[in-house]
This record gives structure tokens, sequence and C-alpha cells, in this order.
């Protein structure tokens, strides 16, 4: 009852805490809400004399003929000039805001990153229009995946109410006889502690491809330190795009340190393919084959492949839905390890208003082994179903720090009674981007 009390009251809060908050908020406004919302309209029109004559009917400060300009040079596509005219709107006026949302809004669009991000965060701490400051986080995200240098640090908490997957029988009927299985092979709850960093490079190689290095290091400590691993990975992805695809490569490799020595690396690759099929769908191919090497259990060393195949539904700009299905093959040494397996997959996600967002998925799958397992006189057979969901705001931070709730249920039956288990876990997360 206790570890019960301790795992689902903070999750109950803080969910509630982000419900709330998307509640409450206002929903992103459409207009900027200027008084030259009709000189605007001039300049996006090309009726540039027009609005010239309009903004002098008007008695402007030399600060909005020099805003005035800046807009037409950026509607013109003349963004390093436009760049510069908006600058010299804020020496003029430091308090033109709107000359500083068209000057970070110019240098996102001229691949300015950094300094785009840097005015951005500084509008997010002027700016007192919360559908305006939604905005700017939005174009926040779009820089984080765009600027060619980023590192993203995190820290979470994992409650779980079975950390090693252990079974949920107690008894193992086997051709030698029925055995009591050992305490440490049962299933064990407990709350993790997690810790990660990670990293990207990009590089532009051309209009439509880029290559991307990624690194992370997770580590993970639990009270019984048994359980306690952390990994290293790196890959290397070139994505190309093309007006009918999308594809990417991505050789990789990761090192898992385990305390019950466990330890084992993984090296291989990833290839994917994105179709857009119309403004609603879009299909997804993706694969990928590795070799994983045990350092203390080399009857587990072998090849994984998995194959998967996905299309999505963009419903509206806020609602999405997915589905597909994947196929698994596992090659070890020890055959009864060995195993192919195939699974169907749906998720949804959904943006509310107030910057509330949620998504949830569920997967059915099963596992058929090769080999007949040790002390049994057929292979291993599972069945699988896993449920997740999501939820995260992205008004609330904290120093910079954005927290995300996410919860899975997975059961697995197999004809091992080892393998036989259930699993409610959940990961309270909290990261920033530096």
């Amino acid at each position: 009852m206790a570890l019960r009390q301790l795992l689902v009251r903070p999750f109950i809060a803080l969910f509630f805490l982000l419900w709330i908050a998307g509640l409450c908020l206002p929903d992103l406004a459409a207009a900027r809400g200027s008084k030259d919302i009709e000189i605007l309209q001039l300049i996006n029109d090309g009726r540039y004399d027009a609005a010239r004559e309009l903004l002098s009917a008007q008695t402007p400060s030399d600060a909005d003929r020099a805003f005035a300009e800046a807009r037409i040079l950026k509607v013109q596509r003349r963004l390093r000039e436009a760049i510069n005219a908006f600058r010299l709107t804020l020496q003029i006026d430091p308090n033109y805001i709107e000359a500083r949302r068209e000057l970070a809004h110019t240098l996102l669009l001229n691949q300015q990153y950094d300094a785009a991000e840097f005015h951005f965060k500084a509008l997010l701490d002027i700016e007192s229009n919360e559908s305006l400051r939604e905005g700017y986080r939005r174009f926040l995200i779009v820089i984080d995946r765009n600027k060619p240098m980023g590192v993203t640090g995190h820290f979470s908490l994992i409650p779980s109410t079975n950390i090693n997957r252990g079974t949920t029988q107690t008894l193992f009927d086997t051709t030698s006889g029925v055995f009591v299985i050992d305490s440490d092979s049962r299933a064990s709850s407990g709350v993790g502690t997690q810790l990660g960093i990670s990293g990207y490079f990009r590089n532009r190689t051309g209009p439509n491809s880029r290559v991307t290095l990624n690194w992370r290091l997770v580590g993970t400590h639990y009270e019984d330190t048994i359980h306690d691993n952390a990994t290293g990975a790196v890959s290397l992805t070139y994505e190309r795009v093309s007006e009918a695809w999308q594809w990417y490569v991505s050789p990789f490799f990761s090192l898992t340190w385990r305390e019950d020595d466990a330890d084992f690396d993984t090296k291989g690759a990833r290839v994917g393919l994105t179709r857009p099929l119309s403004n609603k769908y879009t299909l997804y191919l993706s694969g990928s084959h590795e070799y994983r090497n045990y350092q203390n259990q080399v009857y587990k060393n072998g090849d994984y492949s998995l194959i998967s195949l996905s299309l999505s539904r963009q419903i509206n700009p806020s609602l999405m839905l997915n589905g597909g299905l994947a196929f698994e093959f596992n090659n070890t040494a020890a055959p009864h390890l060995r195993y192919y397996g195939r699974k169907v997959f749906a998720g949804i996600s959904k943006s509310w208003q107030g910057g509330l967002q949620t998504s949830s998925s569920a997967e059915f799958g099963s596992r058929n082994f090769v080999g007949d397992f040790p002390v049994l006189a057929s292979p291993r057979d599972d069945t699988y179903h896993a449920l997740s969901f999501g939820v995260s705001n992205t008004r609330i931070e904290f120093g910079g720090f954005t927290p995300r709730l996410s919860c899975s249920y997975t059961t697995n039956e197999s004809n091992v009674v080892f393998y036989e288990y259930k699993s409610t876990e959940c990961l309270v997360s909290i990261s920033k981007n530096f």
C-alpha cells in the first residue's frame, strides 16, 4: 500500500498541474493586434508605395519608418538587409517590441539559430501576451530541431512495480520436476533515479541533405544496486529530402554497463524512408540491424533485426493518429534464445489549447522461439501487450527546465513461467536544452 501511494500520488499531482495549466491559459492568437495591420497587409500584397503613403498619413516616428522598410525587405526575402533594418529600428527605439519579434523571426528564416534563440528567449522575459509567448516557445522548438549543435540534460524518477521484469509465479514445472523460483527471479519493485546528457552536431551537406552526429550518456541507479546500469551511445546520421521522399541512414554504436555483470555492446545501422501520400497521410518504413556482444554471457551474442511499417493521419493541425506493424528477428548463439516476432501498434497525439500535449499508444505482439528451452520439451512462446500515456505542457518551466510525465503498463505471457510478468512503470522527468 505504501508503494502504491508512492507511485500514484506524485503522478496525479503532476498530471493535474499540467492539465490545469493547459486549460486556464488562453489559446494562441492568430493576429499580431498591431494598429498598423492595414499597412502590413499592403506590404504583404507587394503594394509598397501605398503602404508608405498610408504610414506617412499617420505622422510616424523614425522608428516606425525604419520598421516599415524592414518589413518590406523581409517580404522581398532580402533577409540580411531586413535583419540590419530591424536592428536599426531597435537602435532608434529599444522598446519597439514588434521590431524585436520580427528580428527574431527573420533571424530564424535566415538560419541564424543562436541569434534567433537569444531574441525569442528575451521576448519570453518581457512579453505579457500569453498567446504570443506560446508562439515564441514553438519557434524555440523549431530552432532546437534545426540549429547546428545542442546539448540536453535530464533528470528522472522511475517508479516501477517490476524493475527486473521478474516473474509473477512462484513454481517452475519442468521435465525434471517442480522447482521453487528464487526470489531474485521474481518481480521487484522500487524507484530509480536517472541522470542523462545528450547532444548533437549537424552539418548541411547540400540544400536537401545534412549529416548529424548524435551522442548520449545515461545512468540509472536503484536502492538495490544490482539493477544499476549506464549506457553510452553514438550515431552518425545522413538525411536527404526530395520532393517525394525523405530518407536517412544511421550507423550506431552503444556500450552498456550493468551492475549484474551483464555488460554488452551493440553496433549496427538504421535506415528509414518517409513518403507523404497526401496532405493528411504519411507512410513510414524503417529497419535496423545490429550485433550484440556480451562480455560475460557469450551465449546471448548474435544479430538482431527490426522492420517497421506505419501510416499516420493528420486529422487536424492538433490531432494525429498512427498505426502499423513490425517484425523482429533475434539470432543468438544459444538456440533457445533465438526467436522471430511480430507486433501491431497504434497511437494518438493531441495538442490542446493552452500548451497541453498528450499522447497514448498501444501494442500487441508475440515471439516464437526456435530451440527447446532447457529442462522443457518445447520452445518458449510469448505474447505481450503494452499501453502507454504521456503528458506535458509547453507553458510550464522551472528555471528553463520543462517537466514531462509518461507511464506504461506491460503484460508478458509465456509458457516458461520465468518470463511471465506484469509491469507498471512511470517516468517523471525534467529536461533543459543548453
